[in-house]
């Protein structure tokens, strides 16, 4: 669905003060986003029995670039990929919404983890707000609140290119729901899904597939959810939390030293923290050891438990204030931190910078 919404909404703001389509095109080569997105639609062309190397060369993207599980593409590259795709699938029934059933949570990256790190429903349903600009859909996606809880998402299609649009809404019936029943396993409270999507009832079997009344031929395409959907708890034990979890981690080891089983293990209970961190005491229940064994393997590493603490929380930081739109307080409060003043100036201790400058720094860096 979206990374779960929209990178083309970067644009779409410039396009609406009327900057025009050099500008657009622009920011859509500036935006980095995961492969994992074309290596979806690859492996949905090798399952329909299409070469995807002529859909390589009609897009002008590199056949490799489906060849690395972490490598990354351009806004650009994602777009004319989706173009070219779209191209080559059109006639056959029901696969660009089987596509998008293959967007789970943590294809999105960072994302992903953002948003099962939150405490419930609704602050996800925020934070995936703020990392529109890293998903893969030209689609713009609206939550619509009462009392100041979700009640339903919008897909809105004004900025897509009109060739495209009929694969973004029939995608998005798999792919959003995916995402949200993801996040709330083993099913987001949905009541009901209404697609502008003209097709005959139950269509491609899709009430089955996606567990949930679908209404085509509605005025727009919207994801209602049940009374108080908000409050529902995420659960951070999720085995989809993985790939990132173990991405991080790997980041974190190699830079303390390959082949150290010890300092893998506690890296991987920090990391898999939800809101704020473990304590020493927490952290060496978790690791089926006391407290002061923790501090004594630490101690014969050089090491102490608070710059164990500072690598993790200094990843995460600079990881979330890079790849998202989230706000210096909502990542402090992410981190744990009980003011945004104190992670303000650890930050700034740990990097030189602090995180407004860091994110100018960064957004500087990868303009063109």
């Amino acid at each position: 669905m979206f990374k779960f919404a929209t990178f083309l909404i970067l644009a779409a703001r410039f396009s609406k003060a009327a900057v025009g389509e050099r500008m657009k095109n622009e920011l859509l080569d500036t935006v980095r986003l995961s492969n994992q997105s074309i290596r979806i639609m690859v492996s949905m062309l090798r399952e329909a029995a299409i070469d995807p190397a002529p859909v390589f060369r009609r897009a002008g993207v590199d056949l490799s670039v489906a060849d690395a599980p972490q490598a990354d593409v351009s806004g650009t590259d994602e777009l004319r990929f989706q173009q070219a795709f779209v191209g080559a699938t059109r006639d056959i029934p029901g696969l660009w919404m089987r596509t998008g059933l293959r967007y789970r949570i943590m294809s999105y990256g960072p994302l992903g983890l953002a948003v099962l790190a939150a405490a419930n429903v609704a602050e996800g349903l925020r934070v995936l707000d703020g990392f529109q600009a890293l998903t893969f859909s030209l689609m713009r996606y609206q939550f619509e609140y009462e009392d100041g809880l979700p009640v339903a998402l919008v897909a809105y299609d004004d900025d897509a290119p009109a060739e495209l649009r009929e694969f973004l809404h029939e995608r998005s019936l798999g792919s959003v729901t995916t995402f949200l029943n993801d996040m709330c396993q083993p099913a987001f409270p949905l009541v009901r899904i209404e697609s502008a999507l003209s097709r005959p009832r139950d269509w491609q079997q899709c009430e089955r597939l996606l567990g949930v009344p679908v209404m085509f031929g509605a005025e727009m395409t919207r994801w209602v959810f049940a009374p108080n959907a908000g409050a529902a708890p995420l659960p951070m034990a999720s085995p989809l939390l993985e790939e990132t979890y173990q991405s991080l981690c790997s980041r974190l080891i190699g830079a303390a030293g390959a082949g150290d089983a010890f300092l893998g293990r506690l890296y991987q209970v920090m990391v898999r923290s939800g809101r704020g961190f473990p304590s020493a005491r927490a952290a060496a229940a978790l690791l089926s050891m006391s407290e002061r064994t923790l501090h004594r393997r630490l101690a014969d590493r050089g090491m102490g438990f608070s710059a164990v603490l500072a690598k993790v929380r200094n990843q995460r930081a600079t990881e979330l204030l890079e790849k998202s739109t989230l706000s210096v307080e909502q990542i402090a409060d992410m981190l744990g931190f009980a003011e945004t003043a104190s992670f303000s100036r650890a930050f700034k201790r740990w990097t030189g910078f602090s995180p407004l400058n860091y994110r100018r720094g960064r957004a500087v860096a990868s303009s063109p």
